[in-house]
């Protein structure tokens, strides 16, 4: 991992192409993290929502 020291919210999806751009991040350090998170798909339950701001329909 790079020298800096890396918050929990510079992981976050909506901010991380612009860490990547400021080498705050570098795709190696997004590739280890990723691979170090836990898989919880058996332990979670898929929620939908509607987005009508998307197109998504509302039943």
């Amino acid at each position: 991992m790079s020298t800096k020291k890396i918050e929990s919210f510079d992981w976050d999806i909506r901010v991380r192409e612009r860490n990547l751009k400021q080498e705050k991040l570098t795709p190696k350090d997004v590739e280890k993290h990723l691979a170090a998170l836990p898989d919880l798909l058996e332990t979670t339950d898929a929620v939908t929502y509607a987005q009508p701001a998307l197109g998504g329909r509302e039943d």
